[in-house]
């Protein structure tokens, strides 16, 4: 048996119309609904050097199945959408294996947009997915909207240590939350506290505050989001960093 693990790069769809039952996997034409890389930084994979690039944690290493991509869908960023793309896996986040290189067609800049079922990975073991950037349609950035990732029910091992994020970054565990969900927050820019707020997706602040960083890091308990189920933002700050993260709430 296989589940879905469906991941938004900032925000995700709530909100659906009976035009959507007719196009069940659409993303909408939202620029900041998706991540963008406008200056190349160093590759986990140190084999691709400076580039841009975009890791997925999966938190336990996954039998992989069929992935789903969407590119950049906004219609005035279309350009920024990425062309030409190589796709490695690891378990441990230092040891890297290609799974090859593809094309992707620009988006459409609809509602309707609907991605592209690009590659069906077999059920290779992995927790990190490493996508990476070869060309863009010429615009300034590189940028994806969404990606979903088929996956095992069986998690084949576990790992707790997280992948170095750059100046700032930042992991939820577990995800979707449990009472003792945390974030776990760490930074090279400075050891002052990082701001933090969580947001419902219509935007509206649930709490906010700061988090005290010692030696680079910082926790974020996160007991204290509403009983009901649902999809949450949480947005961190500090020094001009931005990171955002998705928070599921289950039943």
């Amino acid at each position: 048996m296989k589940q879905t693990i469906l991941i938004f790069l900032l925000f995700a769809l709530s909100a659906g119309s009976l035009a959507s039952q007719c196009f069940l996997d659409r993303h909408n034409t939202t620029w900041y609904d998706g991540w963008m890389s406008c200056t190349p930084s160093m590759n986990p994979n140190a084999a691709r050097g400076e580039s841009h690039w975009i890791l997925y944690d999966l938190s336990y290493s996954y039998g992989l199945f069929q992935l789903h991509l969407w590119n950049t869908n906004a219609p005035e960023y279309l350009s920024s959408g990425m062309q030409n793309i190589a796709i490695d896996i690891s378990n441990d986040g230092s040891t890297w294996t290609e799974i090859g290189e593809f094309q992707l067609p620009i988006a459409d800049g609809t509602p309707t947009y609907e991605g592209i079922g690009l590659y069906d990975f077999g059920g290779i073991n992995a927790r990190y997915v490493l996508i990476t950037g070869l060309s863009n349609y010429g615009g300034p950035c590189f940028g994806l909207s969404e990606i979903r990732i088929n996956v095992a029910d069986d998690i084949v091992t576990s790992t707790a240590s997280p992948l170095p994020g750059g100046c700032l970054s930042a992991r939820i565990f577990p995800n979707p939350v449990q009472e003792d969900s945390r974030a776990l927050v760490s930074s090279d820019c400075s050891d002052e506290p990082v701001r933090y707020s969580i947001q419902d997706l219509s935007g509206k602040t649930i709490t906010s505050g700061t988090i005290a960083m010692a030696g680079g890091e910082g926790r974020l308990e996160l007991n204290t989001l509403p009983d009901a189920a649902g999809v949450y933002v949480l947005s961190l700050q500090q020094r001009g960093q931005v990171r955002r993260l998705k928070i599921v709430k289950a039943d």
